[in-house]
């Protein structure tokens, strides 16, 4: 790998057109061949980069407040993040599935792994207009992919979410929407994010 040394350009970084890259190693700077970056389009990376894009717009919609926002930095303080980047985090590593159909008075199965403390997590249920906190008494599990079960007691379409109940703005009980961060899980077969939907007759 190709070294200088100069007092000119002690610490020269980046790249000179589509050329060449200068760059530094353990305190040695080196330069090589600009090589064009790999962007795989596979369906387990699409995936992946789609349940980010609907984690981001959801922050976007459900943050609409600055109590809302300060609540999630108030969170995020001692990772020394910001509240939007500690609801990415915890979305990204998170996911949740059920089936697509059910029927009232039977139990649906959950399937989710936390991005969280299962000690503040918690799985909310919204049949379009009330939020639910569905948890279980005993609480959640910290290993990927466990189950728990819930039985709807009336027909209609549910979405389930894990969520954050740490975080609650002064005066506010929960469940609240803002609380909940993310109904999805990536569909590496199909290259999508899946939502954690299900319609209940």
């Amino acid at each position: 790998m190709p070294k200088w040394k100069s007092p000119l350009f002690t610490d020269i970084r980046n790249a000179i057109g589509d050329s060449v890259v200068f760059s530094n190693w353990k305190g040695r700077g080196y330069f090589r061949s600009y090589v064009i970056p790999a962007n795989p389009r596979t369906n387990k990376q699409k995936a992946h980069r789609d349940v980010l894009r609907k984690l981001v717009k959801r922050w976007q919609a459900i943050i609409d407040t600055e109590d809302k926002k300060q609540a999630w930095n108030a969170e995020a303080l001692p990772f020394l993040i910001s509240g939007f980047n500690l609801f990415i985090k915890y979305g990204r590593k998170s996911k949740i599935e059920v089936p697509s159909t059910g029927s009232a008075g039977s139990p649906i199965t959950i399937t989710y792994t936390l991005g969280l403390p299962a000690s503040k997590a918690a799985i909310y249920v919204y049949d379009g207009s009330t939020w639910n906190d569905i948890t279980p008494s005993e609480g959640l599990s910290e290993e990927p992919n466990s189950t728990m079960q819930w039985t709807p007691s009336s027909a209609g379409t549910y979405f389930f979410f894990i969520a954050d109940k740490d975080v609650l703005v002064s005066g506010d009980s929960p469940p609240q929407e803002y609380q909940a961060i993310t109904k999805w899980s990536p569909d590496e077969a199909n290259g999508v994010a899946k939502e954690a939907k299900c319609v209940v007759s």
